[in-house]
């Protein structure tokens, strides 16, 4: 069999093209950076586990497609699947569509330590691969996934944190026999603060920044006040910063 020149540059070609994809290796170190947008962090590993996969999956075809005399290599094993024991590989009976199947098969479930066997290393360059694969699939599997797990608990952190806090409500009012009128006033009270501060400590947060970014952002918060109320539209920039410093948020029930 003579394989046209075509058909031996077309995977190295091929995996040429997707190393400009490497790019996206910068983007994974800066994870931590981009951690508060869950969905899009997850998707963006997710894509690059798949991406890495695919790239296996081109050298995995390139070491099948040089060995394609040999007849326990993987390919001819995949031919003799679909068209009997008798044939051998030839570009006529085969199809490229098939092949990348089962490479991005293979890759896959080698990456996720899966390794089903049904598409096995035979000749020595494919057990040297599957290894190498094997190794860094582990230490990917880990990376990618572990990443996942923190960024998924990061997502649910703030529910979790609700109904811990909330847990905590209902052991104190059992633990000390609260009534029950004002257990429902206390549970009310809870998710209306909640429901506005989303469990941030507003001082807290304020007080980590250096008294002028304080004022800042006092200001900021309290700016709606000092337009509405008639009585500071004529004080100067400096005493409305100085008033919102001294000014404190507190949460109220309708008609307390």
């Amino acid at each position: 069999m003579v394989l046209s020149p075509v058909e031996k540059t077309t995977p190295i070609f091929g995996l040429l093209k997707t190393l400009r994809l490497l790019r996206l290796v910068r983007v994974a170190r800066k994870l931590d950076r981009y951690s508060e947008y869950g969905t899009a962090v997850v998707i963006l590993l997710t894509c690059l586990f798949t991406l890495i996969a695919h790239w296996l999956a081109c050298v995995w075809h390139a070491i099948g497609f040089s060995e394609t005399q040999n007849k326990f290599g993987w390919i001819q094993r995949l031919q003799r699947q679909q068209y009997g024991d008798g044939t051998n590989f030839t570009s006529s009976n085969s199809s490229l569509s098939t092949r990348y199947i089962t490479a991005i098969y293979f890759t896959l479930s080698s990456l996720t330590s899966v390794g089903f066997g049904n598409v096995s290393p035979n000749t020595d360059a494919e057990k040297v691969f599957s290894v190498c694969v094997m190794i860094f699939g582990a230490l990917l599997y880990a990376f990618i996934f572990g990443n996942l797990t923190a960024i998924i608990q990061r997502l649910y952190s703030r529910t979790s944190r609700f109904h811990d806090n909330l847990r905590m409500i209902e052991d104190f009012v059992r633990f000390y026999n609260i009534p029950k009128l004002t257990r429902e006033e206390l549970e009310k009270y809870f998710r209306h603060e909640w429901a506005y501060t989303k469990g941030v400590d507003m001082e807290t947060v304020i007080k980590r920044f250096p008294e002028s970014l304080q004022a800042d952002i006092c200001l900021h918060l309290h700016r709606g006040l000092f337009e509405e109320c008639g009585v500071f539209k004529t004080a100067s920039e400096g005493c409305l910063r100085a008033l919102a410093l001294r000014f404190k948020i507190r949460h109220y029930l309708p008609g307390h």
